[in-house]
């Protein structure tokens, strides 16, 4: 979810209308432990009892960013940019844009803030249109014409607040009632609208001066160096990092749109194609740049696999999955193979071998979770002796 939405999301539900931040640049420390031998429930609350600590610390930072005070924490760190660009570089016109910037950003969001808080004195119909003058601003440009547009529209919002108020509340209230609180919504927007209006041109002026004045230099968003890690081995346990195993994962996660209850075991690359295992299924894909059903020209599911073994014909390697055999008549499958064993091609023995135990060992896996017991079976068990 972006900021924006964001707090517009927040601030509806939690009802703070002055408070909103962005950009609040925080420094958190890694949690490192070396030899962990707790239980992983330990670790999960020393891991969050870590990252709770480290946002109390930076909890100034994220207070000075805060845009009703006018984002000062900002604003330092344009001039602060500006000072450096000057004093390493002589660059004067660098120190010009980042105040600049600094100052019409804090502008911006004090005005906007403000403007929000009084947005809350309104009836729906206004701030709904109010908003999506607002918020369908992207360039200088648009900034500057929203502003114009915003404030003509407090405007009128104040010239016919009276009469629009006054009809709401008679129709959604009825009666006298109706009529006297919608006359007092209608006289107190008769002010606020054109303040708020007022506002918003202000906050969308300095927004577009914002993103006129181009910081002297860029600001550089840390990147992700590698992809994520598998964090659960075949056995239980953290593995070491691999790339392989990472691209791997990273392929199960598109094939099956992130479930999270088949997870990586293992994959071979080869020539043409590549074998990817998991907790639940075999899959032999065809080589692209990127993953989905389609590449998919052999799946396996263990609940169909009798075994897989290397088999030899006219001198090349194959590897051989074997399906159960199904009942013809009830369609369940019972002990032994079928005549359905796909053979796939591999250009070395070794690696047929390998790619066969892998499979094989994934399949008992596979079983062995069947006959454990589930956590929540568990639970209502212990409930049940108890």
């Amino acid at each position: 979810m972006r900021g924006g939405k964001l707090d517009k999301a927040l601030k509806s539900t939690l009802g703070f209308p002055l408070i909103r931040f962005e950009d609040a640049v925080i420094n958190l420390d890694p949690f490192t432990r070396v030899h962990p031998y707790e239980t992983k429930e330990f670790i999960i609350n020393d891991i969050l009892k870590h990252f709770q600590e480290e946002l109390l610390s930076q909890a100034a930072r994220i207070l000075g960013s805060v845009d009703f005070l006018g984002n000062p924490m900002g604003l330092l760190n344009d001039v602060s940019e500006g000072v450096t660009g000057l004093i390493k570089y002589g660059n004067v016109g660098g120190l010009i844009r980042n105040v600049t910037h600094g100052v019409s950003n804090s502008a911006a969001k004090f005005a906007g803030t403000l403007s929000d808080g009084l947005g809350k004195t309104m009836d729906n119909r206004h701030q709904s249109e109010r908003e999506y003058i607002r918020y369908h601003a992207a360039t200088s440009g648009e900034h500057l014409v929203a502003g114009i547009h915003g404030l003509a529209h407090g405007i009128i919002g104040g010239l016919t607040s009276v009469i629009t108020s006054t009809m709401e509340g008679v129709k959604t209230e009825g009666g006298v009632s109706g009529f006297i609180s919608g006359l007092g919504k209608g006289l107190v927007g008769t002010v606020t609208k054109p303040v708020a209006g007022a506002l918003d041109f202000a906050s969308e002026t300095a927004q577009a001066v914002r993103d006129t004045a181009t910081l002297s230099g860029p600001r550089t968003q840390a990147q992700r160096v590698r992809k994520p890690r598998c964090c659960t081995g075949p056995q239980g346990l953290l593995p070491r990092y691999s790339e392989s195993q990472a691209e791997g994962q990273e392929q199960l996660f598109k094939l099956t749109d992130n479930i999270q209850d088949e997870f990586f075991i293992a994959v071979e690359n080869i020539d043409s194609y590549c074998v990817l295992i998991s907790s639940k299924a075999v899959y032999f894909l065809k080589s692209g740049d990127y993953v989905d059903r389609e590449a998919i020209f052999l799946e396996v599911k263990y609940d169909d696999l009798y075994h897989c073994l290397v088999s030899r014909d006219q001198g090349k390697v194959y590897v051989q999955v074997t399906r159960k055999a199904v009942s013809t008549s009830s369609g369940v499958s019972i002990p032994g193979p079928s005549q359905q064993k796909p053979m796939v091609h591999v250009k070395s023995e070794v690696l047929a071998v390998k790619l066969s135990q892998e499979i094989n060992y994934a399949k008992s896996l596979y079983y062995e979770q069947q006959l454990m017991l589930r956590l929540s079976e568990s639970q209502e068990q212990l409930e049940l002796d108890s």
